[in-house]
C-alpha cells in the first residue's frame, strides 16, 4: 500500500503545476473597467429594476478610497453584460479578483455566491480570489445585470486587484471521458466511516465542486472537510486504464473509491518545491485500479486544510483515459516552459 501512494505521489509530481493561475480559462465576458457604484446598503439594489442614474463610475479593478478616501463600510457595485452563445455542457464561472472585506453577489436578482461574513460576526476574505459557478438557467439570451455588495472594514475597500474579472470556461474540462464537477455531499464533522460506499450522507450539505467551501458558507473555516459524490457510468464506460482528476485541493487529502485508499497527498518535504505548504498548487491525479470501477461508484475525500482558502477549489474533476490524461499533462507542462523541474521529474520516472 506505501509503495503504490508512493507511485500516485510521484504521478502527481509529474502532473502538478506550480503557478495559482492553473485552469485553462477561456473569456466569455470581460468585466474589468467602469462600473456603476455607490456607498450605502439597500437589498433593492441586487434587483435588475433598480434605478443607478444617481450612481458614479468607478474603475474594476481598483479601491474605492482612491475615489472615497477614509470612507469604510458598505457599498455596491453594478454592471449590464450580454453572454454569448456556449455549449451547454460547460460551466461557467465567475472570476472576481480579491475583494475587501466581503462580497455578496447577484446575477439577475438572485444570489449565487458569498465570501466573508458580514457584521455583526465579521470576518474578512480581502485576500481570496473569488470563483463562483454560475447556473446557466440564471442568465438572459439578452441584457443582463451583476450585482456586488461590498463591506469594507479599513483600508482600500472593493476590488483590489484581480487580473482575470468576467466570466470564464475552463477549457480543461474537454479533457474529461465523465465530468464529476457539480453537487457533492459535503461535512465537517468527523466520521471515519465516510468511506464506506454504505454510508450515509443524507444528513450532510450540498455544495458545489469545485469551488472553495468559504464561497459556499464555511467562512474562515480551517481543518478537516469531507466529501462525498455517488454517480453512475454508463455500461458500455471502459472501465479498466483510467484515473481520476480531483483538481487541485487545499491543502492536503485522501481520496477512497467504492471504500478503496486510491491517493493521498500529505507530507512532501523531500521535495524542495514540493512541501506540505505548497501542495494546494498541485492536480490530484490518481491511477484507478482495475476492476475497481463499477455501474454505481462513490467517492469519498477527506481534505485537511491548514489556513486561507480550503477544499477542492479548482478543476477539472472527473474520470479520464491515459491517452487523455498525458494529453492533460502536456498540456499543463507546455506552459510552465521546457526548463521546469517537472519535465525532469516526468521523464526519469517514466520514460
Amino acid at each position: 500500500m506505501h509503495r503504490n501512494i508512493l507511485l500516485v505521489t510521484l504521478l502527481l509530481l509529474a502532473s502538478g503545476f506550480c503557478r495559482l493561475e492553473a485552469a485553462d480559462w477561456k473569456q466569455l465576458v470581460d468585466l474589468r473597467g467602469m462600473w456603476s457604484f455607490t456607498v450605502g446598503d439597500d437589498p433593492l439594489w441586487a434587483q435588475p429594476s433598480a434605478n443607478t442614474g444617481d450612481w458614479d463610475a468607478l474603475p474594476v479593478p481598483g479601491d474605492w478610497e482612491r475615489y472615497y478616501q477614509g470612507y469604510n463600510g458598505y457599498a455596491w457595485y453594478r454592471r449590464t453584460f450580454t453572454m454569448p452563445t456556449i455549449s451547454s455542457q460547460q460551466d461557467i464561472i465567475l472570476l472576481l479578483g480579491s475583494i475587501d472585506d466581503v462580497d455578496e453577489v447577484f446575477l439577475n436578482g438572485k444570489k449565487i455566491g458569498q465570501t466573508g461574513k458580514f457584521p455583526p460576526n465579521f470576518v474578512t476574505a480581502y485576500s481570496v480570489e473569488r470563483q463562483y459557478r454560475v447556473s446557466k438557467n440564471l442568465l438572459n439570451t439578452g441584457e443582463n445585470v451583476i450585482a456586488v455588495r461590498v463591506y469594507d472594514e479599513t483600508r482600500g475597500g472593493g476590488f483590489i486587484r484581480g487580473d482575470k474579472i468576467g466570466f470564464y470556461i475552463d477549457r480543461n474540462v474537454s479533457f474529461l471521458e465523465f465530468n464529476l464537477s457539480g453537487d457533492w455531499k459535503f461535512s465537517t464533522d468527523t466520521d471515519w466511516n465516510f468511506k464506506n460506499p454504505s454510508f450515509d450522507d443524507q444528513h450532510w450539505e450540498t455544495v458545489y465542486v469545485p469551488a472553495s467551501w468559504e464561497s459556499q458558507g464555511y467562512e474562515d473555516y480551517d481543518g478537516y472537510g469531507y466529501y462525498r459524490k455517488q454517480f453512475n457510468l454508463p455500461a458500455e464506460f471502459t472501465k479498466n486504464g483510467n484515473y481520476l482528476i480531483m483538481g487541485k485541493i487545499d491543502d492536503t487529502d485522501r481520496v477512497y473509491l467504492n471504500g478503496q485508499l486510491i491517493g493521498q497527498v500529505e507530507d512532501m518535504t523531500e521535495y524542495s518545491r514540493f512541501n506540505r505548504s505548497n501542495a494546494y498548487r498541485l492536480y490530484r491525479i490518481y491511477r484507478i485500479p482495475d476492476d475497481l470501477l463499477r455501474n454505481k461508484n462513490v467517492i469519498a475525500v477527506e481534505v485537511m486544510d491548514n489556513m486561507g482558502v480550503g477544499g477542492i477549489y479548482e478543476g477539472p474533476v472527473g474520470i479520464l483515459s491515459r491517452d487523455r490524461m498525458l494529453r492533460f499533462r502536456e498540456n499543463i507542462l507546455d506552459e510552465t516552459g521546457e526548463d521546469n523541474p517537472l519535465r525532469i521529474i516526468f521523464k526519469l520516472l517514466f520514460e
